[in-house]
């Protein structure tokens, strides 16, 4: 544990703090610059050095492959051998692992075949130009146009773990407000009794919902019935048997003692509720996340910035660190980032300015 050690006394007081808390949830913001990988993997270097538990009790999850390889690389550079047993995923790659591994817990995909996107684009061609009811969204010019948008919002229903059923539930709340708008029509003028323009393009909107419903279902029960399942149905088909099958969580609460999400803020519902159960065992699990909702990239920054204040909420004994100080840029490029990016708030308190500590200001921007 000799590195581990000279790359300790390196640490500011936030980042030792982040790594020295390892027992209970805590929630690190991490600006841009400011070692969250390296905090990472020190802190789970640390529990193995302060505690009994062993390398595959630690589970890690993060978003891409290059994220999982850089945490696997420092880690076994800090502590060896052991690094290679903790387990380090994508959160795709994790359920793959768990479906993998209990395949009669899965019997909806078992032997399923995992269809790619040009697959997944014919199957929606073939579904739009025969379902009735699909008008706005196979326009007369090119009845195809819309594949591509509807291919997407499809994956986002997903990945936000909203099912058919519960699609329809929005749209038909949505149908419900919109009747009892209470500035619907004009009231006076040449256009008396008409709708108005913007109320017109909701109207269209949530027209094109009930379309997009239709093709949602006839998709859902098309993949079923050809024995396909879709890249985001690994995490869904996993949170759908931890709901339903309380030995199959217990077995991997028991086995994963520790749960570190990286890049916390792009995590979708669909990843949160993942994690939720997972750390559903104890009260105050040891659940470490770590991110910032100003480096959002899979998701905008009002669901990044929702992700803080839901596992604040969801957890509110939870340990908040900021990390400040960063290693990457000059001030005068950090002060003025944070000029543009405070016009919109503090954002809960979230939003801090960072302390560069490179010499000089630098050159003009």
């Amino acid at each position: 544990m000799a590195t581990f050690q000279t790359l300790y006394r390196q640490l500011n007081r936030e980042q030792k703090k982040a790594v020295d808390t390892i027992e209970g949830p805590v929630i690190v913001v991490a600006g841009p610059g400011t070692g969250k990988t390296q905090i990472l993997t020190l802190r789970i270097a640390n529990i193995l050095r302060k505690t009994d538990t062993s390398a595959n009790s630690i589970l890690a999850l993060t978003f891409t492959e290059s994220g999982v390889y850089s945490m696997r690389k420092r880690l076994v550079e800090m502590i060896g051998s052991d690094g290679y047993r903790v387990n380090i995923y994508t959160f795709h790659g994790f359920c793959n692992e768990v479906i993998k591994k209990h395949p009669d817990e899965f019997p909806r995909i078992i032997g399923a075949t995992n269809i790619i996107e040009v697959d997944k684009v014919l199957l929606l061609k073939d579904i739009i130009l025969h379902t009735k009811g699909i008008d706005t969204l196979r326009p007369f010019g090119d009845n195809f146009f819309y594949v591509k948008h509807v291919r997407g919002h499809i994956s986002d229903l997903k990945r936000e773990n909203i099912t058919p059923k519960d699609f329809k539930k929005l749209i038909q709340k949505q149908e419900k407000d919109f009747k009892f708008l209470d500035d619907l029509y004009h009231e006076k003028g040449k256009y008396k009794g008409e709708m108005k323009g913007k109320y017109k393009d909701l109207e269209k909107k949530i027209k094109k919902n009930k379309e997009l419903l239709l093709v949602y279902e006839a998709y859902e029960k098309k993949l079923e019935k050809q024995r396909h399942y879709d890249f985001e149905d690994m995490i869904l088909e996993v949170i759908r048997a931890l709901r339903k099958n309380k030995d199959l969580l217990l077995k991997l609460q028991e086995e994963f003692q520790y749960l570190l999400a990286d890049e916390h803020q792009d995590a979708n519902n669909a990843q949160n509720e993942l994690l939720e159960l997972l750390a559903s065992f104890h009260d105050e699990p040891n659940i470490f996340v770590v991110g910032d909702e100003k480096q959002a990239i899979f998701r905008f920054q009002g669901a990044s910035l929702e992700n803080f204040l839901y596992f604040r909420r969801f957890y509110p004994n939870a340990a908040l660190i900021q990390l400040k100080e960063n290693y990457r840029s000059t001030q005068d490029i950090l002060d003025s980032a944070h000029s543009l990016i405070s016009q919109g708030g503090d954002r809960g308190g979230l939003r801090i300015p960072l302390i560069s500590k490179r010499r000089g200001l630098g050159g003009p921007i």
